[in-house]
């Protein structure tokens, strides 16, 4: 399998993490792949016309695009705990988690984006959606992260954990943790997961 793959996209992340859970790290040739919203990249668009990452091209051809759907296509290849529920009630309450979590990375990712334009050039109303998103979905994260570590690590909490490093990582001087003392401590343990020191973020730009 070829994996169009970056150390700094949280989304790869996620795949990766979840590949390296259930023992499936070392099945991937990962291609450096550089996607920037401003520019196509003709090896990834060859594969994918949606030129972003992450991209999973199998043996056989077939192209998965998307973080969700190959997390999917890696979670049937193995035989432990899934990552992703296959049905009842436990799966729409994995789902709920993710929804949230990959929705709190949409955000930042497009809050991001403004912050690489000059100060006077910035969508100021734009930002300030998504600072009040990001702190909506904070609240929620820190409410059901009570629950967390009754729970199985799933797609949900493994995307919530990637957020949370994608804050740290480019948000450095947002005080997320401030009074969300449990969201705080879950994601110290969250951290010392050997998947996640494994996928660490890495600025290589």
């Amino acid at each position: 399998m070829k994996l169009h793959w970056s150390p700094r996209s949280p989304y790869v992340r996620k795949v990766m993490i979840v590949a390296c859970e259930i023992g499936l790290d070392d099945r991937f040739e990962k291609v450096r792949s550089v996607a920037i919203r401003t520019r196509i990249n003709p090896d990834i668009v060859r594969d994918s016309p949606v030129g972003r990452i992450p991209v999973l091209v199998l043996d056989n051809g077939t192209v998965i695009s998307g973080s969700y759907a190959i997390c999917d296509y890696l979670d049937s290849l193995h035989d432990g705990a899934p990552m992703i529920p296959s049905a009842g009630a436990a799966r729409w309450r994995e789902l709920e988690l993710h929804g949230i979590a990959d929705g709190l990375l949409d955000t930042l990712i497009a809050w991001w984006g403004e912050f690489l334009k000059p100060e006077g050039q910035r969508w100021q109303a734009l930002c300030e959606t998504c600072a009040t998103k990001t702190n909506a979905c904070l609240d929620w994260l820190e409410r059901r992260s009570e629950s967390f570590e009754r729970e199985a690590l799933g797609i949900g909490q493994i995307t919530a954990g990637v957020a949370l490093d994608y804050l740290d990582f480019r948000f450095a001087d947002l005080d997320w943790r401030a009074g969300r003392p449990t969201l705080a401590a879950w994601h110290e343990n969250f951290r010392r997961r050997a998947s996640t020191k494994a996928t660490e973020i890495v600025n290589d730009e």
